[in-house]
């Protein structure tokens, strides 16, 4: 067996980090590591708080005139932050960001009707936050949503 440098045991040790890692972000996400998922935050211009309700202009967010459309909120006030989906003609709904098992962010797959985690996708919970499936223990908090004259209403006390 070839003895082997210091340096050159490093590089080679650093080289096989970087093509694991790779790897695991392309098989499993990068949710996985980072804990944050795909969805995009609500546009900035679209969100006004007002005493415990969070306001959405619909006509400034282009994301969620969609259905199937998704963004998330996190901010200083809601830390943990909120996921909120357009599910149907005029129907929203709308849950905590943290997966119950280990923080990751959800992400909202409209194919099947459901939230999940963006980790490995394992936990799966259905539109207004019940588990359906674990490793997660624990639903998420759903929120109440309602909609007026294109404006997204959502009340930041449980739904």
């Amino acid at each position: 067996m070839k003895e082997m440098k210091r340096r050159e045991f490093l590089k080679a040790g650093a080289a096989t980090v970087v093509v694991a890692s790779t790897c695991l972000c392309g098989l499993n996400g990068c949710a996985t590591f980072t804990k944050v998922g795909d969805t995009v935050a609500v546009r900035p211009e679209a969100l006004t708080r007002k005493d415990d309700e969070y306001l959405i202009d619909l006509s400034k967010e282009p994301v969620l005139n969609q259905v199937g459309g998704a963004v998330k909120i996190k901010n200083e006030a809601i830390p943990q932050g909120i996921m909120v989906a357009h599910t149907g003609e005029n129907a929203y709904q709308v849950v905590s960001l943290a997966c119950t098992h280990r923080g990751v962010e959800v992400e909202y797959d409209h194919k099947n009707c459901r939230f999940v985690c963006s980790s490995l996708g394992s936990s799966k919970f259905s539109l207004d936050g019940g588990l359906l499936r674990g490793p997660a223990k624990k639903p998420l908090k759903p929120f109440q949503a309602t909609i007026q004259n294109g404006i997204l209403s959502i009340k930041m006390t449980s739904g």
